[in-house]
């Protein structure tokens, strides 16, 4: 019966991803189709252009050939065959919020494979190095993958987020699988190389996600920033593993992550031991970037859960626990409201991050996030 009920929760999951990026695709103001075939023409500087004015986007569609977007829609009905999903910019509901902070550089058109939730989820990490890295380089990057997967000496673990055109990327996010962690992968290509590509095979099976900017069949060729801003703002801390040869693509990726505040450190392995006793030992130090601080993506997200349930919570404000979850269910919030509001209450493991606490039988905000609610409680309506 357990089993049963899983399956049910599992589908309902389903379902309500489905109904969201239907959602996003019938109210976003261009459809994914016409996005894609502006770029299958090559508009791109004029679409990075139309990030901060939207509007500009609606004429530019009206001159498409009738033959690009026909070869734009089969591309996507293929994806959708595949089981790869497309959202846009436009697609407030879906579209990662950190991919936000990159601002007119953010992806138009992200495709992926996998779980989409992990985006949205518990402390990720990128161990880079160079690609020309030892084969030491690339073991120690595994070991620090296998670290942040387990999470080590009573951690939580980490998300590790990669690019599987890197070695040392490739060694820690197989570490991570190893220790049964979760792995968010960036492709170069369109991700229909994940098909026949075994790792990518591997990371959607065991519960990860593989994305891309490129739509299936894109020709190849490499914009070097792309990927390397796709991992800067995807993770909350960087590990990079030095090596005596730091190439641009390092270069490329520690900038980007330092342009978006992310925490930093830097591994200087010894040159005769590739053990973990030859590394220097990172702080066990959490990233500075709390999960209880997103509260600020939250709130200009107001299709999601944790907007909703902050939302509710702020019409009642002295309710207790299981009040604020009756009210949950009465209004149709959130397929499971208990594990919604408890993952509220913790920073521990999946959790959204620890947002209420209780205090005399009543839930309040914990005190690091009483004065950012109280500035910006105006964006949270029911």
């Amino acid at each position: 019966m357990k089993g049963y009920v899983s399956h049910l929760i599992t589908e309902n999951e389903k379902l309500e991803q489905e109904l969201t990026a239907d959602y996003d695709a019938a109210h976003a103001p261009v459809s994914h189709q016409q996005l894609l075939a502006l770029q299958l023409r090559g508009d791109i500087d004029e679409l990075s252009v139309c990030i901060h004015d939207c509007v500009s986007l609606v004429p530019m569609v009206k001159d498409l050939p009738a033959d690009l977007l026909e070869e734009a829609g089969r591309i996507l009905a293929r994806q959708q065959a595949m089981g790869i999903r497309t959202v846009s910019f436009l697609d407030e509901m879906s579209y990662p919020c950190r991919l936000n902070e990159l601002d007119i550089f953010r992806p138009i058109l992200l495709h992926g494979m996998g779980d989409w939730s992990l985006l949205d989820m518990q402390p990720s990490v990128s161990v880079t190095g160079s690609p020309q890295a030892s084969p030491q380089d690339v073991s120690i990057a595994r070991e620090w993958g296998k670290k942040y997967g387990s999470g080590y000496d009573g951690q939580e673990s980490c998300i590790v987020v990669g690019r599987l055109a890197n070695a040392c990327d490739v060694a820690a996010m197989e570490g991570c699988l190893d220790a049964g962690g979760h792995v968010i992968a960036i492709m170069e290509a369109g991700v229909d190389g994940a098909a026949t590509d075994a790792l990518c095979r591997r990371i959607v099976d065991e519960g990860g996600l593989v994305i891309s900017t490129q739509w299936i069949g894109a020709p190849s060729g490499r914009n070097l920033c792309l990927c390397e801003r796709l991992v800067a703002a995807l993770c909350e801390q960087m590990i990079v593993v030095e090596s005596q040869r730091q190439d641009e693509e390092v270069i490329t990726v520690v900038e980007e992550a330092r342009k978006l505040g992310r925490e930093m450190h830097y591994v200087k392995p010894a040159v005769h031991d590739i053990s973990m006793e030859g590394i220097q030992v990172l702080p066990d130090k959490k990233p500075t970037v709390k999960k209880c601080e997103r509260i600020f993506e939250w709130a200009d997200k107001p299709y999601s859960i944790v907007y909703k349930i902050i939302a509710v919570y702020l019409q009642y404000e002295r309710i207790t626990c299981s009040g604020l979850i009756d009210k949950l269910k009465t209004l149709h919030i959130a397929t499971d409201p208990y594990g919604s509001v408890h993952s509220l209450m913790t920073d521990k493991g999946n959790s959204y991050g620890r947002v209420f606490m209780e205090e005399n039988g009543f839930l309040v905000f914990v005190p690091e996030l009483r004065e950012r609610i109280e500035a910006i409680r105006g964006k949270f309506r029911v």
